[in-house]
């Protein structure tokens, strides 16, 4: 073989390797940026949030166009109480790419955490737009309508959520505290029951379709709901007090004190339940008692009075 050829094919050999190299280039730059993202995900499993916040602020510092280290990093920020900095993070990730729903639905939880309902709505809103099949998000979408007074929006939502995914926790909470604000209590105590059968340690749906059950004077069956859910949360003192009253109407006076002095130790200015205890003390005989809680009644309520006409805590007049 001539000098001269093996020369070209030297040169040919060359040019290969280089487009070769030029053409692999861009598969180890995604492997990086994969290997990147992989790592910080782990971190967060772990909760070494310092390094995750770390690894991905070095990530889309090397890939500062990639949506996806974006939303990683917010989601860091986001678990460090950063919200300010996730927030923005995340809708650099929604600039880079608007077409992955996820970004939406994250950035809508930090506006949820700050009960910046209008705001969250809205991002939920284009979420769904591009999965609508996500129930969860029909669920905080449901609550952000909720705390909007928009509460038919609400109740469209919390179905959608459950044709869904009817086993999805809070999703029968929800909806029946929505029918519960508009006076539908049959409709808000089947789906606060549809939630206890779901979520027993959910304390909530007990005192709430114990106190339904109470205002249609199903005593029996109220009794049962509250003393359930005191066995869930026996520190929640709603369940205590629908229980006393309850015990107050059979007047078995001994123990509906025990329930309010609960209800006390758990709420201990709550006006309701001091005065529930005062004629409690009264069915008793027990008229001092009784009158040093009508007492604690009338202060409270004036403290209460004061702090609502803004008198309380007001700088003095010179």
């Amino acid at each position: 073989m001539g000098e001269e050829r093996k020369s070209r094919l030297r040169i040919t050999s060359l040019v290969l390797g280089l487009v070769v190299l030029t053409c692999l280039a861009p598969l180890q730059a995604q492997d990086s940026e994969s290997s990147l993202h992989d790592r910080v995900t782990a971190e967060i499993q772990q909760g070494k949030l310092d390094a995750a916040l770390a690894d991905a602020r070095l990530a889309v510092g090397q890939y500062p166009k990639s949506s996806e280290l974006y939303q990683l990093l917010g989601v860091v920020l986001f678990k460090k109480g950063l919200n300010d900095d996730a927030r923005t993070a995340f809708r650099r990730a929604i600039e880079l790419d608007p077409s992955i729903p996820q970004n939406y639905y994250d950035v809508a939880l930090v506006d949820l955490s700050e009960h910046r309902y209008d705001v969250a709505a809205s991002r939920l809103e284009s979420h769904l737009r591009l999965d609508p099949t996500n129930a969860q998000a029909h669920l905080l979408l449901g609550r952000a309508y909720h705390n909007l007074n928009r509460t038919l929006p609400a109740i469209e939502q919390f179905k959608k959520a459950l044709a869904l995914n009817p086993q999805l926790p809070l999703a029968h909470y929800h909806l029946g505290y929505a029918y519960q604000s508009l006076g539908k209590l049959q409709d808000a105590l089947n789906e606060f029951e549809a939630e206890i059968t779901l979520n027993r340690e959910f304390y909530d749906a007990y005192w709430l379709a114990g106190n339904i059950e109470l205002g249609n004077n199903r005593l029996d069956s109220a009794e049962k709901l509250f003393r359930k859910g005191i066995a869930v949360n026996p520190q929640a003192y709603t369940a205590h007090y629908g229980l006393a009253q309850i015990l107050m109407a059979r007047k078995r006076f001994p123990e509906a004190e025990a329930e309010l002095k609960m209800a006390l130790a758990a709420s201990p200015d709550n006006v309701k339940i001091h005065y529930a205890l005062a004629r409690t003390y009264q069915q008793m005989g027990k008229s001092a008692d009784a009158q040093h809680e009508f007492q604690v009644c009338a202060t409270l309520n004036a403290r209460q009075q004061k702090e609502r006409s803004g008198i309380a805590g007001a700088p003095a007049q010179p």
